[in-house]
């Protein structure tokens, strides 16, 4: 196991011991949504609950390390350990209670060292991860294969922050180079109230709620979220009431020339279940210029179902 020299530890015992090793080539940031400082966090995973991560960093920039970064940490779902090994470190931080803040001064510094010293000690590459395994650095609602039910940690103003500040502060100290032309646009999309999704016909969801579309793909209220050429990857999520159990809703990403129907890409099966339908899908993909995307539902039991909530993330890598 390897321990951060610069960072307090305060090993988890029996964790520290008893999980699987890792060969770490992912960072992954998160929010723990509570102004904790690493002491008590520490205090929390020891005494109620099995999940933890390897540091956290408070507000003041303090940090301390809970778990060597070769040993697996329970916070990143199948980042954790893949079947080849390979796993993510992750970094909770101290946050208000709704998440919401951005990192303080001394938050990001630490980040930073800290990112610095994962990409020198285990060779994580100074990159964004551009898909769930793909070595790099990252932030926990990334990918929807980061966590067990969808998040949205570590909260949109430290995404941006990510993107920003965090990610290029440390590829400038790693190397003393910016990588502005990698760091893709996001977007982050959903519904101002829920819709109704009648019987047996294929239904393309409208956004109404836009709160970031850095790529400029977006029109106000239109159901494309992004317009090529260009790549993205990201998740949506669903939720749905009054689907059937055992009924079927199914969802696809659609690409379009103007209004027009231009190819439609493979289908995802979303099962009803009682007391509301609950569903994360990934969307991933390149699309060519002129095309524009867009997610499309089709209601195949026999009663009309409510889409009460539709928010899509994505990370756009737009091309020439």
């Amino acid at each position: 196991m390897a321990w951060c020299p610069f960072v307090k530890k305060l090993e988890l015992q029996p964790e520290s011991d008893r999980q699987e090793a890792i060969r770490p080539t992912q960072f992954i940031v998160h929010t723990i949504v509570a102004p904790w400082t690493p002491q008590r966090t520490y205090e929390f995973w020891r005494d109620s609950t099995n999940l933890e991560s390897h540091f956290a960093v408070g507000y003041d920039g303090s940090a301390a390390q809970f778990i060597g970064t070769e040993t697996r940490a329970d916070a990143n779902a199948g980042a954790n350990r893949r079947s080849d090994g390979t796993g993510a470190v992750s970094a909770e931080t101290a946050s208000n209670t709704s998440g919401s803040d951005p990192w303080t001064d001394e938050q990001l510094d630490t980040l930073v060292r800290i990112g610095v010293w994962l990409h020198e000690h285990h060779g994580i590459p100074l990159r964004i991860c551009r898909s769930h395994d793909d070595p790099g650095f990252g932030y926990h609602s990334m990918f929807p294969q980061w966590s067990t039910d969808g998040t949205a940690c570590p909260g949109a103003a430290r995404i941006r922050q990510f993107r920003e500040v965090l990610f290029p502060r440390i590829v400038a100290a790693a190397s003393g180079q910016t990588q502005e032309e990698d760091v893709p646009d996001y977007v982050n999309l959903g519904l101002a109230k829920p819709f109704t999704l009648a019987p047996g016909k294929w239904d393309s969801i409208e956004f109404t709620t836009e709160w970031s579309d850095e790529a400029g793909g977006h029109v106000a209220g239109g159901s494309v979220f992004v317009r090529g050429a260009a790549r993205f990857t990201g998740s949506v999520s669903l939720a749905f009431e009054g689907l059937p159990a055992g009924q079927v809703v199914q969802a696809r990403m659609s690409e379009y020339l103007g209004d027009e129907l231009a190819q439609d890409h493979p289908i995802h099966e979303v099962i009803g279940t009682p007391g509301g339908t609950f569903a994360v899908g990934p969307l991933v993909k390149r699309i060519g210029k002129g095309r524009g995307m867009r997610v499309r539902l089709l209601n195949q039991s026999d009663v009309p179902v409510t889409v009460k909530s539709a928010v899509l993330t994505a990370l756009v890598w737009k091309e020439s």
